[in-house]
Protein backbone atom coordinates (compact mmCIF):
# COMPACT_ATOMS: atom_id res chain seq x y z
CA UNK A 1 0.00 0.00 0.00
CA UNK A 2 1.53 3.37 -0.78
CA UNK A 3 1.62 6.21 1.81
CA UNK A 4 -0.34 9.53 1.40
CA UNK A 5 2.93 11.36 1.49
CA UNK A 6 3.95 8.92 -1.52
CA UNK A 7 0.53 9.48 -3.63
CA UNK A 8 0.99 12.85 -2.90
CA UNK A 9 4.48 13.42 -3.97
CA UNK A 10 3.77 11.04 -7.13
CA UNK A 11 0.66 13.44 -7.93
CA UNK A 12 3.00 16.63 -7.64
CA UNK A 13 5.73 15.01 -9.77
CA UNK A 14 3.39 14.55 -12.16
CA UNK A 15 2.04 17.89 -12.10
CA UNK A 16 5.62 18.95 -12.17
CA UNK A 17 6.64 17.18 -15.27
CA UNK A 18 3.45 18.35 -17.22
CA UNK A 19 4.32 22.24 -16.10
CA UNK A 20 7.80 21.80 -17.45
CA UNK A 21 6.49 19.90 -21.05
CA UNK A 22 5.00 23.41 -23.04
CA UNK A 23 3.49 22.49 -26.21
CA UNK A 24 5.88 22.71 -29.19
CA UNK A 25 4.52 26.23 -31.17
CA UNK A 26 3.48 25.53 -34.73
CA UNK A 27 6.93 25.73 -37.43
CA UNK A 28 6.63 28.52 -38.70
CA UNK A 29 7.97 28.77 -42.43
CA UNK A 30 8.50 31.53 -44.65
CA UNK A 31 6.68 32.61 -47.39
CA UNK A 32 9.49 34.27 -49.15
CA UNK A 33 9.74 32.21 -52.28
CA UNK A 34 12.40 30.13 -50.07
CA UNK A 35 9.79 26.69 -49.55
CA UNK A 36 9.02 24.91 -52.36
CA UNK A 37 5.37 25.43 -53.19
CA UNK A 38 4.31 22.02 -51.81
CA UNK A 39 6.26 21.83 -48.63
CA UNK A 40 4.62 25.44 -47.82
CA UNK A 41 1.17 23.70 -48.02
CA UNK A 42 1.97 20.82 -46.43
CA UNK A 43 2.69 23.54 -43.08
CA UNK A 44 -0.25 24.48 -42.97
CA UNK A 45 -3.16 22.98 -41.66
CA UNK A 46 -6.35 24.46 -43.06
CA UNK A 47 -4.61 23.00 -46.75
CA UNK A 48 -4.60 19.39 -45.57
CA UNK A 49 -7.51 18.51 -48.29
CA UNK A 50 -6.09 20.33 -51.14
CA UNK A 51 -2.89 19.14 -50.57
CA UNK A 52 -4.45 15.37 -50.64
CA UNK A 53 -5.88 16.27 -53.58
CA UNK A 54 -2.61 16.71 -55.48
CA UNK A 55 -1.32 13.69 -54.05
CA UNK A 56 -4.62 11.94 -54.97
CA UNK A 57 -4.84 13.39 -58.29
CA UNK A 58 -1.29 12.51 -59.14
CA UNK A 59 -0.19 16.38 -59.78
CA UNK A 60 2.45 16.59 -57.57
CA UNK A 61 4.60 15.53 -60.09
CA UNK A 62 3.88 18.71 -62.06
CA UNK A 63 5.24 20.84 -59.40
CA UNK A 64 8.93 21.40 -58.38
CA UNK A 65 11.26 24.25 -60.01
CA UNK A 66 12.53 20.95 -62.41
CA UNK A 67 8.66 21.67 -64.31
CA UNK A 68 8.77 25.56 -63.94
CA UNK A 69 6.40 27.72 -62.15
CA UNK A 70 2.89 26.94 -60.97
CA UNK A 71 0.08 29.29 -59.70
CA UNK A 72 -2.53 27.30 -57.10
CA UNK A 73 -5.66 28.89 -56.13
CA UNK A 74 -6.10 26.76 -52.75
CA UNK A 75 -9.22 26.75 -51.06
CA UNK A 76 -9.15 26.13 -47.22
CA UNK A 77 -10.97 22.71 -46.28
CA UNK A 78 -13.73 24.63 -44.97
CA UNK A 79 -14.94 25.93 -48.02
CA UNK A 80 -14.48 22.27 -50.09
CA UNK A 81 -17.24 20.83 -47.44
CA UNK A 82 -19.64 22.00 -49.93
CA UNK A 83 -18.47 18.80 -51.93
CA UNK A 84 -19.75 15.51 -53.12
CA UNK A 85 -19.96 13.06 -49.54
CA UNK A 86 -17.83 10.88 -52.05
CA UNK A 87 -15.34 13.53 -53.09
CA UNK A 88 -14.56 14.52 -49.19
CA UNK A 89 -14.00 10.72 -48.23
CA UNK A 90 -10.92 10.88 -50.76
CA UNK A 91 -9.70 14.13 -49.43
CA UNK A 92 -10.04 13.18 -45.75
CA UNK A 93 -8.67 9.74 -45.99
CA UNK A 94 -6.78 9.65 -49.45
CA UNK A 95 -6.20 6.27 -50.72
CA UNK A 96 -2.05 4.85 -50.85
CA UNK A 97 -3.13 3.74 -54.36
CA UNK A 98 -5.93 5.91 -55.78
CA UNK A 99 -7.48 3.97 -58.93
CA UNK A 100 -7.59 5.99 -62.34
CA UNK A 101 -11.41 7.18 -61.54
CA UNK A 102 -10.71 8.36 -58.44
CA UNK A 103 -7.37 10.50 -60.06
CA UNK A 104 -9.97 11.68 -62.47
CA UNK A 105 -12.05 12.39 -60.29
CA UNK A 106 -9.98 14.62 -57.88
CA UNK A 107 -8.03 16.00 -60.90
CA UNK A 108 -11.12 18.29 -61.76
CA UNK A 109 -10.59 19.77 -58.80
CA UNK A 110 -7.17 20.53 -58.87
CA UNK A 111 -6.73 21.36 -63.20
CA UNK A 112 -9.72 23.84 -62.12
CA UNK A 113 -7.94 25.86 -59.74
CA UNK A 114 -4.46 25.53 -61.02
CA UNK A 115 -2.55 27.55 -63.70
CA UNK A 116 1.39 27.64 -65.35
CA UNK A 117 3.42 30.34 -64.47
CA UNK A 118 4.38 32.33 -61.34
CA UNK A 119 1.17 34.45 -61.22
CA UNK A 120 0.86 37.37 -58.81
CA UNK A 121 -1.65 39.91 -58.98
CA UNK A 122 0.18 42.23 -60.99
CA UNK A 123 1.16 39.77 -63.34
CA UNK A 124 -2.53 38.59 -63.81
CA UNK A 125 -3.35 42.42 -64.25
CA UNK A 126 -1.24 42.50 -67.09
CA UNK A 127 -3.45 39.32 -68.67
CA UNK A 128 -6.33 41.64 -68.82
CA UNK A 129 -7.51 39.61 -65.32
CA UNK A 130 -7.49 36.28 -67.19
CA UNK A 131 -5.79 33.01 -67.14
CA UNK A 132 -5.85 29.79 -68.39
CA UNK A 133 -6.31 27.00 -65.85
CA UNK A 134 -4.75 23.11 -66.33
CA UNK A 135 -8.25 22.20 -67.77
CA UNK A 136 -8.25 24.96 -70.16
CA UNK A 137 -10.90 27.35 -68.76
CA UNK A 138 -10.52 30.44 -68.24
CA UNK A 139 -10.08 32.39 -64.92
CA UNK A 140 -10.74 35.92 -64.77
CA UNK A 141 -9.32 37.19 -61.18
CA UNK A 142 -10.44 40.45 -60.40
CA UNK A 143 -8.33 42.37 -57.41
CA UNK A 144 -10.44 44.09 -54.90
CA UNK A 145 -7.20 44.39 -52.69
CA UNK A 146 -4.06 44.39 -52.39
CA UNK A 147 -4.26 40.95 -51.84
CA UNK A 148 -7.45 39.89 -52.23
CA UNK A 149 -9.65 39.16 -55.33
CA UNK A 150 -12.62 38.05 -56.71
CA UNK A 151 -12.81 34.67 -59.16
CA UNK A 152 -14.96 33.93 -61.81
CA UNK A 153 -14.73 30.78 -64.43
CA UNK A 154 -15.59 31.44 -68.02
CA UNK A 155 -18.61 29.25 -68.84
CA UNK A 156 -19.84 27.84 -65.03
CA UNK A 157 -22.70 29.85 -63.29
CA UNK A 158 -22.84 29.33 -59.85
CA UNK A 159 -25.59 27.59 -57.76
CA UNK A 160 -28.24 29.08 -56.09
CA UNK A 161 -26.46 30.26 -52.19
CA UNK A 162 -23.13 29.23 -53.53
CA UNK A 163 -20.70 32.17 -52.64
CA UNK A 164 -18.78 33.93 -55.23
CA UNK A 165 -15.59 32.23 -54.57
CA UNK A 166 -12.90 34.95 -53.70
CA UNK A 167 -8.92 35.68 -52.59
CA UNK A 168 -8.61 35.75 -49.09
CA UNK A 169 -5.12 35.79 -48.61
CA UNK A 170 -2.99 36.36 -52.46
CA UNK A 171 0.43 36.37 -53.43
CA UNK A 172 1.93 33.61 -51.29
CA UNK A 173 5.28 33.18 -52.86
CA UNK A 174 6.88 29.46 -52.63
CA UNK A 175 10.48 28.94 -54.88
CA UNK A 176 8.46 27.36 -57.71
CA UNK A 177 5.27 28.94 -58.10
CA UNK A 178 2.94 31.28 -56.15
CA UNK A 179 -0.81 30.44 -54.65
CA UNK A 180 -3.59 32.05 -53.43
CA UNK A 181 -5.99 31.35 -50.46
CA UNK A 182 -9.64 31.31 -51.65
CA UNK A 183 -12.89 30.77 -49.52
CA UNK A 184 -14.23 28.78 -52.49
CA UNK A 185 -13.26 26.42 -55.81
CA UNK A 186 -13.22 27.56 -58.69
CA UNK A 187 -13.78 24.50 -61.08
CA UNK A 188 -16.51 23.36 -63.16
Amino acid sequence: MISRRHALGAGGLTLLLAACQTPTPPRIVPEDGTIDILSLLRSKPEHTRFVNALVVSGATSRLGRQNGAVTLFVPTNESLNSLPAATLALLDNPPAQPTEAQRAQIQALVFGNAAWGLLRFPDIAARRNTIVTWDRARLTVTATGERTARLAREGVTLAAGRPVPEVTRGNVLASDGVFHVTNGFVAG
